[in-house]
């Protein structure tokens, strides 16, 4: 089943490879004239990190340094980074792990940056009550990846996108971004699950 790009956010999560390409109708790895460059800076918390930070800005004090530190402390004035109170509450409710990633995007020699949270969640408990959980978040998109007992999740939301970005991503709607063994919509978002054990 394909999952298709019905808002411009779409095509950047799940987060791509540092070169995409857009041929065909498709999101792909195959060379062709629309090219997608992919320049990733993010920052990764545990439940733990995040605890004893409270806040963004205590994380990045915590966790980064030198340049990073500089880079982070501008992303989360220039953009208004937070961790709001239900992703705080969710991640220590859940175990999740957060990243945030500040990624430079150049489309088509058209570029800006692009702001996304991940929270992750592995193990082998019901994932469909995970799933409940995480979409609290508000999440556009959830991938779902299982093998035997054990599952991943993954949910994506974007919280920036440069308006020039926008514009020209607003030209690939309608296109295929990934596959998903099986689909489901609850709202505003996306539940994709991608391996053949789900029925």
């Amino acid at each position: 089943m394909e999952l298709k790009i019905d808002l411009p956010e779409d095509l950047v999560i799940p987060p791509l490879e540092e070169f995409s390409y857009i041929c065909n109708g498709e999101v792909t790895k195959v060379k062709c004239n629309n090219t997608i460059y992919r320049d990733e800076d993010k920052i990764i918390a545990t439940p733990y990190d995040i605890i004893y930070s409270i806040s963004l800005e205590n994380l990045v004090r915590n966790k980064t340094r030198g340049r990073k530190y500089n880079r982070w402390s501008y992303y989360v004035n220039k953009y208004k980074l937070t961790i709001e109170p239900i992703e705080f509450s969710i991640i220590i409710r859940t175990g999740a792990i957060i990243s945030i990633f500040v990624d430079g995007l150049d489309i088509n020699e058209i570029s800006g940056d692009v702001v996304i949270k991940e929270f992750k969640i592995s193990g082998s408990r019901d994932y469909e009550k995970i799933i409940d959980k995480l979409q609290d978040v508000n999440p556009r998109l959830i991938v779902v990846k299982k093998e035997s007992f054990v599952f991943t999740i993954s949910a994506y939301k974007v919280v920036y996108i440069d308006k020039n970005l926008q514009n020209i991503m607003k030209e690939f709607i309608g296109y295929k971004r990934m596959d998903c063994e099986k689909l489901v919509i609850k709202d505003y978002t996306r539940i994709c699950y991608i391996s053949s054990t789900f029925s």
